[in-house]
């Protein structure tokens, strides 16, 4: 009669045991359901496809300035290599907006400090070109104004934005 007892005693342990080991093996099932590809939780940016190559140039009196600028026009993303007659930086957009007038986009001001924030408006039409810089000094003035020219691409002139 003791082993009988025994026995169902151990039996709601035996219970407790096959629940706690199935829902461990359920949960571990799930985790590497979300981590399979395209269940992930934080997936990575995109990257850019540059289809769009110009060179952009602004003149004064006093200083003539040569810009390149590579162009995502499906993901609204830029490049920009250039500096403003100092050290020449290459910066990725925070913004751009395409219109069907214009691409406009917003970069930051380069890690070394050379170049202050701007923001760049290109018309589609006839590819007239213009800077805002957003903190301006004798050296750079803080609106600049000239043409680009398209090196690789035509979707600056061709592609319309989703929507338009």
């Amino acid at each position: 009669m003791l082993g009988i007892e025994l026995v169902c005693a151990n039996v709601g342990v035996w219970a407790k045991g096959l629940v706690v080991a199935v829902a461990v093996f359920v949960c571990a099932g799930c985790e590497r359901v979300s981590e399979a590809p395209g269940n992930s939780r934080s997936e990575p940016p995109v990257r850019p496809t540059f289809s769009e190559q110009l060179v952009c140039e602004v003149s004064t009196q006093a200083l003539r300035w040569q810009h390149m600028y590579r162009l995502d026009m499906v993901q609204n993303q830029a490049e920009f290599v250039g500096g403003f007659g100092r050290r020449i930086a290459s910066l990725r957009s925070q913004s751009m907006r395409v219109t069907p007038d214009v691409v406009a986009a917003t970069f930051p001001a380069s890690k070394q400090a050379t170049n202050p924030r701007f923001e760049v408006t290109i018309e589609r039409d006839d590819l007239s070109y213009w800077i805002e810089v957003a903190r301006s000094d004798d050296a750079i003035p803080a609106r600049l104004q000239g043409r680009c020219s398209i090196l690789d691409g035509r979707g600056v002139l061709l592609v319309k934005p989703t929507g338009a």
